[in-house]
């Protein structure tokens, strides 16, 4: 008899059920034999990959972008003569706050680029420590957003931003605390 099957009641073969400790007692709900255990890195783990993986490429993109913006803010000068104009006017749209927000971005970008790479060192190790680092980079990530609110004058694109980060933070947050699959994956 093979130990991932429950026994078949029409076997003449089979002994009549006496009370064994992996029959269910009664009242409880027989074990699914025929399904497996959610394990693994699929369902929506997979769709966190592809979020970590998308936070990844936007902090690359980000790091040099900032970089590259605080450069000009520093050295207006550099650019020839004719095009001074155009970008004196793409760098007042910032004000005053270009050279704090480029630092503040800067500075985020890093942390979450560093704390995405734990995570996935996490992720692919399956540690238990997994769930807990995600909901907090979750929740860095959000209040990252909920400060660049504070640093610039808001817009509507911002709003909406900060609301979907919310939304976004919420639902992972009770993914991880509740996910069956995310219990099973991470145990070591």
């Amino acid at each position: 008899m093979n130990n991932n099957f429950p026994p078949n009641p029409n076997d003449p073969g089979q002994p009549p059920f006496n009370g064994q400790p992996n029959e269910p007692r009664p009242g409880q709900q027989p074990p699914d034999y025929n399904r497996p255990p959610l394990v693994g890195l699929g369902g929506w783990m997979a769709v966190f990959q592809v979020y970590m993986y998308w936070g990844l490429f936007v902090s690359f993109v980000t790091i040099p972008a900032y970089i590259f913006i605080m450069f000009i803010a520093a050295n207006p000068d550099i650019f020839p003569a004719d095009m001074q104009a155009e970008v004196n006017r793409a760098l007042s749209v910032y004000d005053t706050n270009l050279q704090s927000l480029s630092s503040f971005e800067l500075v985020a970008a890093g942390i979450k680029l560093v704390l995405l790479i734990i995570l996935l060192v996490l992720l692919y190790t399956r540690k238990r420590s997994f769930p807990r680092m995600a909901r907090l980079y979750l929740l860095i990530n959000l209040a990252l957003v909920v400060l660049t609110f504070f640093i610039v004058p808001p817009t509507v694109s911002m709003v909406s931003s900060m609301i979907w980060t919310a939304v976004i933070t919420l639902l992972w947050n009770l993914y991880f605390s509740r996910s069956v699959r995310v219990r099973n994956t991470f145990i070591r």
